[in-house]
C-alpha cells in the first residue's frame, strides 16, 4: 500500500506538491529526507521506537498504515497517539484504531487541535464517512448492511466454481485483497472490525470487533455452494448493524440470498454499503474490484481534506 501511496502522489505533485519526507517500516528499515524520498528510497537501519521516528522525520501529516490487530486495534493506537502527542495530524487505513479506540482517539485529536482521518478503512477509497459528514447533513443513521470483506468474496465464488476453501484464499492473496493473516478475513474478523468501526463513527457504538456476533465461511464447501446455486441462490459475507432500544447490535454471518439480491450482486473484489437513515431512507456506496491503488487514493483524499485547514 505505501508505494501505491508513493506512486499517487508523484502522479499528482504538479497539482498537490505533497512530499514523503520519512518512512517508518518493520521490515525494511526506516528513511528521511526532508526535501523528499523517492518512490523507492533506500532504507538505513530502522528507528527504536516510533517516538524517536516521528522526531526524527518532523511530518506535518502522519499517514499510518500497519496491518491489522483485531484484538488490540495496536501498535496502530500507540503510533497515532504518539503524532498527536506532538500535535500531528493523522491519516490511517488500518481499521483497528476506529475499531477499538475511535472515541478516545478523536477526543485526543481534539485536545492536540489536529486532524484525523481514516476513510480508507472500511471501502477502499470509496466514500463512507465522508458521505455522511460532508453530504448528509442533518440525516441520523440508525443502522447499516454490507458486504465489505473482497477476500470472502473471492473465495466463495472459487467454491461455486468448484475450488477448495484453500485455492479460494490463494487467488485473495495472489490479487492483493487478504489480509497478513488470511484467517482474519475467513473467520469474519476483517468484517467485525469494519462494522465497529462503522459504528463507532456513524452510530456512536462504542463498542469493538469484539462485541460483534460472528460467525465467518470457514465451513462453507463446494458441495454446499454447488447446491445453493442449483436453487438460484449465493452465499455473502453480510455485515449487519441495527438498533435495539438503546443498544447497537453488530452482527457478521454468511448469509444464504437469492441470487438477485442486490447483496449478491457484489462479486470478486467489489463492496457494497448500505445505509439506512432517517431522513434520505436507505442511501449506499459501492465500489467495483477495487485495487491496491484505491486504497491509496482513500489515504490522498484524506491528505487533500487536511491540506484544506492547514
Amino acid at each position: 500500500m505505501g508505494r501505491a501511496f508513493a506512486r499517487l502522489l508523484e502522479t499528482q505533485r504538479k497539482v498537490f506538491p505533497f512530499r514523503i519526507v520519512a518512512i517508518h517500516t518493520l521490515r525494511h528499515g526506516s528513511a528521511f529526507d526532508q526535501r523528499g524520498l523517492p518512490v523507492e528510497p533506500e532504507f538505513g537501519p530502522r528507528c527504536g521506537s516510533i517516538e524517536e521516528f516521528l522526531d526524527r522525520a518532523r511530518p506535518n501529516i502522519v499517514v499510518e498504515i500497519t496491518t491489522l490487530n483485531p484484538a488490540t486495534g495496536e501498535p496502530a493506537i500507540s503510533h497515532i497517539r504518539a503524532a498527536f502527542a506532538r500535535s500531528l495530524h493523522v491519516i490511517t487505513a488500518n481499521k483497528g484504531p476506529i475499531a477499538h479506540a475511535y472515541v478516545a482517539l478523536i477526543e485526543e485529536a481534539r485536545r492536540a487541535v489536529v486532524e484525523f482521518r481514516f476513510e480508507s478503512t472500511v471501502m477502499d477509497g470509496a466514500p463512507v464517512f465522508n458521505l455522511v459528514r460532508n453530504n448528509l447533513p442533518g440525516c441520523k443513521i440508525r443502522g447499516f448492511t454490507g458486504v465489505v470483506n473482497s477476500t470472502t468474496n473471492v473465495v466463495i465464488e472459487a467454491l461455486r466454481k468448484g475450488r477448495t476453501l484453500a485455492e479460494g484464499i490463494e487467488e485473495a492473496q495472489r490479487i492483493g485483497v487478504a489480509e497478513a493473516d488470511a484467517s482474519y478475513d475467513i473467520d469474519g474478523w476483517d468484517a467485525a472490525a469494519k462494522a465497529a468501526a462503522l459504528a463507532n463513527v456513524l452510530l456512536d457504538a462504542r463498542l469493538t470487533p469484539l462485541d460483534v456476533d460472528r460467525r465467518g465461511i470457514a465451513k462453507l464447501t463446494p458441495e454446499k455452494l454447488a447446491d445453493l446455486k442449483q436453487q438460484g441462490k449465493t452465499i455473502r459475507l453480510v455485515a449487519r448493524t441495527r438498533m435495539v432500544g438503546d443498544a447497537v447490535k453488530l452482527r457478521v454471518r454468511a448469509e444464504v440470498l437469492d441470487e438477485t439480491d442486490i447483496l449478491a450482486s457484489v462479486r470478486g473484489t467489489s463492496n457494497l454499503l448500505l445505509l439506512d437513515t432517517d431522513l434520505m431512507g436507505t442511501v449506499g456506496t459501492i465500489e467495483i474490484n477495487p485495487s491496491i491503488e484505491q486504497t491509496a487514493y482513500g489515504i490522498f483524499s484524506d491528505l487533500v481534506d487536511i491540506a484544506k485547514t492547514l
